[in-house]
C-alpha cells in the first residue's frame, strides 16, 4: 500500500511516524513544501500523548522527553473561571475517597466543595507548590512540550524509514470517481501516485473534493488568539508542572511552562475585541514581557467534518476540524484520528464500514470535546463584553443537561466509561467546581460531613507522609537531574523505574 501524507506540521509528522511503525507493509512518503512553517500554539498535551508516542510511534520515552524540551502537566488550573478568585483545578487523576467503606469519588464530591475539595487531590497541593511526584508519572502526569522540537526529533527518527519530498502540492493529477485521488501534482510538474491519502493541508484541506462541515460557532465563543513566547524571570517559581487558564476580561489566557520559556496566549472573539486591543491586553497581562509586535495571530472558524474520511482521503488535523485551545483538544484529536486510522488499516487494507466506523467515531470525538470545552462558559458572570457576548450566545448541551439531572437523582452512578477524550468524571468535577448543585449517592447521603471528613483528611495526611522524602522532588529539580542529563544512562534507567514504580503497588 503506497500512503501520501500530504502537509507537515505536528500532525503530518505524527501520521507518518505511526502509519510507518504499526502499518509496516506500507511505503510511507511524506510531501511538505520547503518553507512549512508549523504553527506552534498548542503546546500542552493529555495523557494519550505519551502512549501514543510509544505504542504507535514506536518511539523511546526516555529519549524524546529529553528532547522536546519538556515538563511535567499534573492538571490544568482555572482562575477566575467559575467566579472572580476562583480557582478550579482538573487533575488528571481522581481518587477513591477510603472512608470506612469503599466510597466512589463522585458521592463525596459535594461534601468536599463546601469543606475543601483541594485537600482532597492528591497532586494539587504539590503542584501548587512546584512538586512533582515520581511514582504517578505514568497514570497523572502529561507533558508539555515544544511543537517545533516534536516535528524535528520525529523527523530525525523516522527520515530513513520514509520517502520525504519537499515540494508544495498544487493539484490532484488524477482522481476515480469511485475510488478516488491516484496521483497528486507538485510544484514543478512532478507526479506523485498513491492508494491512500492522508491530508494534514490545514484549515483548506486541499486534498478533499467534497466537505461536509460542521459550524460549531453557535457552541463555541472564540475564534482567534494571540500567542508567543516569553522568558522565565524566575524559572524557580514560575516552572510549574501544570498549565494555567486564566479567564480575563477578553477571554481567556494560557500559560504553559516549558524547560527554556514560557508559551502563552490570548484566546479571544476578534469580532468583539480587536487584534491590537487583545495584543496590548496580554503584554499587560505578562507586565511588558512580550512585545505586541512579536504577537502570531491565528484565526479560525471551530467546525469539523463529518466526513473526514473520504474514499481514499484521511483528514487530520486542521484539516480535520478544530475548536478551540482550551483543555489540549488539539492535539488530543490528532492522535485519536492518527491512532484509529492505523488500527483500522493494520490488516493492509479497509473496507467500507471502516470508513463508516471512522467518520463516526471522529464525530463523536468532535462533539464530546465541543460539549465540554462549551460547558466552560456556562457560568461566569464577568461584566465585559466578551463575557456579555457568552451569556447572551450560551446555548447549554444535550450532554451537559445530561449530566445535570443526573447529579440531582439518587442512581448510583452516571460515570461510565472513557468518552473518547472527556468521560464522566470530567464532566462532574467541572460542574461541581462551578457551583452547580449535586445531590449526594449512596454512601454519602446516610453520612454526616462532621464524621467523614477528619477520616479522609487524616488518610489523605498519611498518605502524603508516607510518599514525602521518597518520590517528591521539585518539578525543577526533576527537569534538570532527569530530563537535561543526555549521557546519563544510569540516570535515565532510574527514571523509567521510577515511571513504572505505580505497577508494583497496584
Amino acid at each position: 500500500m503506497r500512503i501520501v501524507v500530504v502537509g507537515g506540521g505536528t500532525s503530518g509528522w505524527l501520521a507518518a511516524a505511526a502509519l510507518n511503525h504499526r502499518c509496516p507493509f506500507a511505503d510511507i512518503t511524506l510531501v511538505d513544501k520547503e518553507t512549512s512553517t508549523p504553527v506552534s500554539v498548542g503546546e500542552a498535551t493529555l495523557l494519550n500523548f505519551e502512549k501514543f508516542l510509544t505504542e504507535y510511534c514506536g518511539l523511546d520515552s526516555n529519549e524524546f522527553l529529553r528532547e522536546m524540551d519538556t515538563t511535567l502537566k499534573g492538571g490544568i488550573l482555572f482562575p477566575d473561571w467559575a467566579y472572580e478568585n476562583s480557582k478550579i483545578w482538573h487533575p488528571f487523576y481522581f481518587l477513591d475517597f477510603p472512608c470506612e467503606e469503599s466510597a466512589p469519588m463522585m458521592d463525596g464530591w459535594s461534601l468536599a466543595r463546601d469543606n475543601g475539595f483541594e485537600e482532597l487531590m492528591l497532586l494539587y497541593k504539590q503542584s501548587m507548590s512546584n512538586l512533582i511526584d515520581k511514582n504517578q508519572l505514568e497514570n497523572a502526569y502529561a507533558l508539555h512540550i515544544d511543537c517545533i522540537k516534536l516535528i524535528q526529533y520525529v523527523r530525525e527518527k523516522i527520515k530513513n524509514k520514509i520517502t520525504i519530498i519537499e515540494k508544495e502540492v498544487v493539484g490532484i493529477a488524477s482522481i476515480s470517481t469511485d475510488r478516488g485521488i491516484e496521483s497528486l501534482i507538485l510544484k514543478g510538474g512532478d507526479i506523485i501516485e498513491g492508494d491512500l491519502f492522508i491530508d494534514c493541508t490545514g484549515h483548506t484541506s486541499v486534498l478533499k473534493d467534497v466537505r461536509d462541515t460542521v459550524d460549531l460557532s453557535d457552541r463555541l465563543y472564540t475564534n482567534t488568539a494571540v500567542s508567543t513566547h516569553i522568558d522565565y524571570e524566575n524559572r524557580t517559581e514560575e516552572l510549574k508542572p501544570y498549565t494555567t487558564s486564566t479567564a480575563v476580561d477578553h477571554g481567556w489566557v494560557w500559560n504553559t511552562p516549558l524547560q527554556s520559556r514560557i508559551g502563552t496566549g490570548l484566546v479571544f472573539n476578534k469580532d468583539v475585541t480587536p487584534i491590537e486591543e487583545a495584543k496590548k491586553y496580554l503584554c499587560d497581562f505578562w507586565n511588558g514581557r512580550c512585545n505586541p509586535d512579536d504577537l502570531r495571530v491565528n484565526n479560525w472558524t471551530p467546525y469539523y467534518d463529518r466526513n473526514q474520511w473520504n474514499k481514499n482521503v484521511i483528514s487530520v488535523g486542521l484539516s480535520a476540524g478544530f475548536i478551540e485551545p482550551l483543555e489540549s483538544t488539539g492535539i488530543a484529536l490528532i492522535i485519536e484520528g492518527v491512532g484509529t486510522a492505523c488500527n483500522l488499516l493494520e490488516s493492509g487494507y479497509w473496507r467500507d464500514h471502516d470508513v463508516e466506523y471512522f467518520n463516526c467515531w471522529m464525530k463523536q470525538c468532535f462533539e464530546i470535546c465541543t460539549d465540554f470545552v462549551n460547558m466552560h462558559y456556562s457560568t461566569s458572570t464577568k461584566d465585559t463584553p466578551f463575557w456579555r457576548y457568552v451569556r447572551d450566545n450560551y446555548k447549554m448541551s444535550d450532554a451537559q443537561k445530561f449530566y445535570l439531572d443526573n447529579m440531582k437523582t439518587q442512581d448510583k452512578s452516571i460515570l461510565g466509561g472513557k468518552q473518547c477524550i472527556f468521560g464522566g468524571t470530567n464532566w462532574i468535577h467541572w460542574l461541581v467546581m462551578l457551583g452547580f448543585e449535586f445531590e449526594p449517592k449512596q454512601y454519602m447521603k446516610d453520612k454526616k460531613p462532621r464524621e467523614i471528613f477528619p477520616q479522609m483528611l487524616e488518610w489523605d495526611k498519611n498518605m502524603r507522609k508516607q510518599q514525602f522524602g521518597k518520590s517528591i522532588i521539585k518539578h525543577e529539580d526533576f527537569i534538570d537531574m532527569f530530563l537535561k542529563k543526555k549521557d546519563m544512562n544510569k540516570v535515565m534507567n532510574n527514571l523509567s523505574d521510577f515511571r513504572g514504580s505505580h505497577l508494583k503497588h497496584n
